[in-house]
């Protein structure tokens, strides 16, 4: 019997060596305690008007880049960017907003892999004029793993300033994120 016994030990401590470290009931796809860089390609209507001036609208497209990180440690996010139009303004146009800088807090529904989050921030167009306003948004992002993800979202600006500037934004990108230290 004894020989049995020590051999059943033996052979159970065998596969505990090999099976390695216990892993997570089911993978994160949150963005807890980390921390990354995104960029997006944007389609934005602005409507800009000035005081003694009328108002024009136009189309523009812009690239948009910056840095996020997760403040608090529970997977929201605080986004840091600079946006920057695709293309110069034609006489007349009525494209004013050439640079834009924003700063805005994401909060995610979610952490599976496919999740909905909405944006909260300020936005500051700053070519000509210097204006600042509330910027609010929407998105759905997918992400394939805990170190990036695909995102869209369309959000609503306005700025008051030198000028008021209403601006619709229409956007895709993508986000890389690594664990804070």
């Amino acid at each position: 019997m004894r020989p049995v016994r020590v051999l059943s030990t033996a052979l159970g401590l065998a596969l505990a060596a090999l099976a390695g470290p216990a892993e997570a009931l089911e993978p994160r796809f949150d963005h807890r305690d980390t921390h990354g860089v995104f960029a997006e390609m944007l389609a934005a209507y602005a409507t800009v008007a000035r005081s003694g001036e009328p108002s024009v609208s136009a189309w523009r497209p812009a690239l948009r880049a910056g840095w996020g990180f997760d403040l608090t440690g529970d997977g929201d996010e605080l986004l840091v960017a600079a946006a920057a139009a695709l293309r110069w303004p034609d006489d007349g146009d009525g494209m004013d907003v050439l640079f834009a800088a924003d700063a805005r807090y994401r909060g995610y529904f979610g952490t599976e892999e496919l999740k909905t989050f909405f944006d909260v921030g300020v936005w500051v167009p700053v070519h000509e004029r210097l204006a600042i306003g509330p910027l609010i948004g929407v998105g759905l992002q997918w992400d394939f793993g805990r170190g990036g993800g695909l995102y869209a979202a369309t959000s609503l600006a306005t700025a008051f300033g030198e000028a008021r500037i209403a601006s619709l934004q229409i956007s895709a990108g993508a986000q890389l994120r690594f664990d804070l230290p």
